[in-house]
């Protein structure tokens, strides 16, 4: 097509057939941006990671400790819950973000006297996310599974 002059809109045979072509295109294009946003509609539900049905895994905590040479470390924990009754399964879904909110504030009382050289007591992290997961739930069923726990 000839760009240097104006176009004749009346009889220029090549105008048109490249306006022929744009509509196609853009029709072609439409059709695929919706066939593509309809597949995930049509998809089974989300596959969980692993645990079962009961298991309700958390985003892994990170909380601040005193690092070496007056910089800050940080310990990150890995934590699920555990349910046999579907009920409690579901309350804990949605307590969610206040046993988050429980978790953080329980772990970083206690990492707040780690340094990078200690140890960790697994146990008593382990039972006072247990307590603190009974208090928040308001009744005991919900067990605390505990993945990793990495000190920097």
């Amino acid at each position: 097509m000839n760009f240097d002059r104006e176009p004749n809109f009346n009889g220029d045979a090549a105008y048109w057939k490249a306006m022929e072509r744009r509509h196609l295109l853009s029709a072609l294009c439409a059709a695929a941006a919706t066939t593509f946003a309809a597949v995930p509609a049509l998809a089974s539900a989300p596959k969980k990671k692993g645990g079962g049905l009961g298991y309700t895994q958390f985003p892994m905590i990170s909380v601040f400790t005193k690092g070496a040479g007056h910089r800050h470390g940080s310990m990150s924990v890995e934590i699920g819950l555990y349910c046999d009754d579907a009920k409690l399964t579901e309350q804990v879904k949605l307590y969610r973000p206040r046993l988050m909110d429980a978790y953080v504030t329980k772990l970083q009382g206690y990492a707040a006297n780690l340094t990078a050289a200690s140890l960790i007591d697994t146990d008593y992290v382990a039972n006072q996310l247990q307590a603190t997961t009974d208090k928040i739930l308001g009744r005991p069923g919900a067990r605390v599974l505990l993945g990793s726990i990495l000190l920097n």
